[in-house]
């Protein structure tokens, strides 16, 4: 079996259905390469793509499964990693055979195109290449067959020569738009970003109409992290085919992105339909519906997503919810199911605030004691263990762990907000002022920082504050705060 470059296929579920099972099994073999060499993001890779093709791949769904929670242990991880996913669909390509089945004569430049599709999805990349040279020379306006030309040779990883020929294709119809695209995406292999979102313009100049190229464009966009650049994009091509499932997910992924939580409620409503047993978007609906403040809706769509993709991942995201919405049994109950496969920091730390809340004190003094013991570096886990202390009235233990939590250098965003509000907690609101001022001159362009902080003059009654924060974000992050 012969490797296959990332940038080589776009929506091979909808060009190639009858060769999908091939593929497959080709993109499992690989993934299962991957990972036992150890590069557990490549496999991560390959997997998406076996799922791209074939949504009920077992094999591929269970190793997906297995090797998920060692990738991260953020609880946004699969909308990273979906993200991800959709960068990767636009390192695809196709390659382009008239549909006609009416039969070609031998020796004709349209027998010899044929004939080296039938070799490119075979693999066997040089007799394709014969074949389409076949092609040209039969007919030298061919301007398809040097499109293939130069899919197979990007195929080969022989970039010179694809944008030769993509480029001799596009000279000869000037009508034609997968050589654009093709080149666009070329320059991006090549690191080449200009050029990428040039080739994507001139493509969208030949077909304003086409989705595919609005749908790039939306893609080069939220690879730069512009997500509100790419909402027009992703826009437009949903407008010109509802059906292209890609851009509901990219569109409604970007709303959430930009805080626009019901019109990425509305969009993944639509998304739903063409996908109606897509895990990730239930998981979606949920983080929407809980950043509203909807909890039951949040906790019903993550059931729906534990029940079609029982994930350690979605598990703890629904506990999390749980735990939330003080639901701590429940809550306890999903958190114990994932401990063992997933013995992170923040798993027992919620442990514990799920035994804490049930006055279960010796229980949660364990669950803190080995998120410290998993990660030192948290100043909450020491403040949490401290309130167990506090609950049990053993004064020097919660004095001990308290000035341990305020002596923890913050490092995380998370960790300013969270020294802060202990220090709002423990009556020092000039410090609590000062420890979030210091988060977002470490990180100016976090915005949760700046909420937070907007939250606690509200919380402190104090009205200018509160104003001067509220301006601060409409204008740094052009949204309403």
């Amino acid at each position: 079996m012969k490797k296959i470059p990332l940038f080589i296929l776009i929506l091979l579920i909808l060009i190639l259905p009858c060769y999908s099972d091939e593929l497959a099994d080709d993109y499992f073999d690989m993934a299962e390469n991957y990972l036992t060499a150890g590069e557990t993001s490549k496999a991560l890779e390959y997997l998406n793509y076996v799922l791209i093709i074939d949504s009920k791949y077992s094999k591929a769904i269970e190793m997906k499964n297995r090797i998920l929670p060692l990738a991260t242990n953020d609880d946004l991880s699969r909308t990273k990693m979906t993200l991800d996913k959709q960068k990767q669909l636009s390192n695809l390509s196709i390659i382009d055979i008239p549909k006609s089945v009416i039969y070609q004569p031998v020796n004709t430049s349209e027998y010899y195109n044929r004939q080296g599709k039938q070799y490119y999805l075979s693999q066997d990349y040089d007799n394709a290449i014969k074949n389409f040279f076949m092609a040209v020379s039969e007919d030298n306006k061919n301007y398809i067959a040097y499109n293939n030309l130069g899919m197979t040779y990007m195929v080969k990883n022989n970039l010179t020569a694809a944008e030769k020929y993509f480029k001799k294709s596009a000279s000869v119809s000037k009508t034609y738009i997968q050589p654009y695209i093709n080149l666009a995406l070329l320059y991006k292999q090549k690191g080449d970003n200009d050029k990428y979102l040039s080739y994507l313009k001139k493509a969208l100049k030949v077909n304003p109409e086409d989705y595919r190229t609005h749908y790039l464009i939306g893609d080069y966009y939220t690879s730069k992290d512009d997500y509100p650049e790419a909402i027009p994009y992703y826009i437009k091509s949903v407008n010109l085919n509802s059906n292209f499932a890609p851009s509901q997910l990219a569109l409604a992924i970007s709303y959430f992105k930009t805080d626009k939580y019901e019109k990425s409620i509305d969009t993944l409503k639509n998304y739903i339909i063409l996908n109606p047993t897509s895990d990730f978007a239930y998981s979606m609906f949920a983080k929407n519906y809980y950043l509203l403040g909807d909890y039951q809706n949040a906790k019903n769509c993550m059931k729906k997503a534990v029940k079609l993709n029982p994930t350690t991942i979605y598990r703890l995201e629904l506990a999390k919810i749980e735990y939330n919405t003080s639901d701590y049994q429940n809550a306890l109950f999903n958190l114990e199911i994932v401990e063992p496969e997933y013995p992170y920091a923040d798993v027992y730390n919620y442990m514990g605030l799920c035994n804490l809340a049930m006055r279960r004190y010796e229980l949660a003094i364990l669950n803190f004691n080995k998120a410290i013991v998993a990660d030192s570096r948290r100043p909450i886990y020491y403040y949490n263990l401290s309130q167990c202390y506090k609950e049990l009235d053993d004064k020097l233990k919660y004095v001990q762990y308290l000035n341990i939590a305020l002596q923890v250098t913050p490092i995380s965003p998370l960790d300013y907000i969270d020294l802060s509000c202990i220090y709002y907690n423990t009556g020092k609101y000039n410090l609590a002022i000062k420890i979030l001022e210091n988060g977002i001159e470490m990180n100016p362009n976090n915005k949760t920082l700046y909420l937070a902080l907007m939250n606690l003059y509200e919380r402190l009654n104090d009205n200018a504050g509160y104003n001067s924060m509220k301006i601060k974000i409409e204008k740094r992050f052009n949204t309403n705060a």
